[in-house]
């Protein structure tokens, strides 16, 4: 059993006991403690207290990032001076869900220097769902059964009224399903701070672009296979050659709205090639315990300034805790 610790209200199988709507009432405001709480009462099972309630579903392989040569003269950011640096790799299903034919995608990295680390954590989509706490931890709560059904009609009536949810919907229409990590692409969502060869900060999302090419599966296609399609698929292409990634920095422009993860940027930006993420072997759940900190950075990469990283990251120390 799970209680939220600002209501004291008990969770059995994931299902609040007292009634969901009274504590989304209660909630007028979301710290990472009441997110973390929401993801219990949505995702936590009394059965598997150390259970991984966000991103449930996942599998680890080994790669190696290859910088650019010479992109520390475009870049100031040591890290990147080395040649090949060994890094850890999680893919992953958005949130507790347990089928490959589902459309979010996660990929994690943990990029391990000789002097230096960053660690990444990225989404097959280009923005988020909400722009703040308050937001992202309602779009959650009100996903919670009551009497073991969830609120439908609460749910599409939210996201006609909040501009961030009904975004995010209209872009979900044109997000498939893909049928490898080999065809996904992945984005960082948050606005990153670069040092240029100048010490100047330039302020950048990243996206890391599979080599080849992104695809999503026909619904025939995707009804033939099982839910477990993903991991059976790597090990196959990465018995072959490394499953290939560029990572790209795609700059802001003047206008474009740096502080607010829910704002797609359009028209043309100025990019550039950091360098490649080589995937080579599959490591089964070596690494599905560990939590992967978008606040570490390496030196030369400053943090986004938008509401919803800070207490990203605060949330994921949180549910680390919870598991042990």
């Amino acid at each position: 059993m799970f209680c939220l610790r600002k209501t004291g209200k008990c969770i059995v199988s994931g299902l609040l006991i007292a009634a969901v709507s009274a504590y989304a009432n209660e909630a007028k405001q979301y710290d990472a403690e009441g997110i973390a709480d929401v993801f219990y009462a949505l995702n936590g099972d009394s059965k598997d207290p150390h259970k991984k309630i966000n991103h449930t579903k996942g599998f680890c392989a080994n790669g190696e990032f290859i910088p650019v040569d010479n992109i520390t003269k475009t870049l100031n950011i040591p890290l990147l001076k080395e040649k090949s640096i060994n890094t850890l790799v999680r893919y992953s299903l958005g949130g507790a869900m347990l089928s490959d034919k589902s459309k979010p995608r996660g990929m994690a990295l943990k990029i391990q220097g000789q002097q230096d680390e960053w660690e990444i954590v990225m989404l097959n989509t280009e923005i988020n769902f909400a722009k703040n706490p308050q937001e992202f931890g309602e779009f959650f709560a009100m996903r919670i059964p009551k009497d073991d059904k969830v609120d439908t009609a609460y749910i599409t009536k939210r996201t006609s009224e909040v501009a961030s949810y009904k975004n995010f919907e209209e872009y979900m229409k044109n997000v498939g399903i893909t049928g490898s990590v080999a065809n996904t692409m992945y984005h960082s969502i948050h606005t990153f701070y670069f040092k240029d060869s100048k010490n100047k900060l330039i302020p950048a999302r990243f996206k890391f672009v599979p080599a080849s090419g992104v695809a999503y599966l026909k619904e025939n296609e995707l009804q033939k296979l099982s839910n477990d399609f993903l991991e059976s698929d790597f090990k196959e292409k990465a018995k072959k050659a490394p499953i290939a990634y560029k990572m790209i920095l795609v700059l802001a422009n003047p206008k474009d709205k740096t502080d607010d993860t829910t704002a797609l940027w359009s028209g043309k930006h100025k990019e550039i090639e950091v360098g490649t993420l080589l995937v080579k072997e599959h490591r089964g759940d070596v690494c599905n315990g560990d939590v992967f900190m978008p606040s570490m950075l390496p030196n030369g990469v400053e943090a986004p300034k938008d509401p919803l990283f800070d207490i990203r990251n605060e949330t994921y120390g949180i549910t680390f805790g919870r598991r042990q």
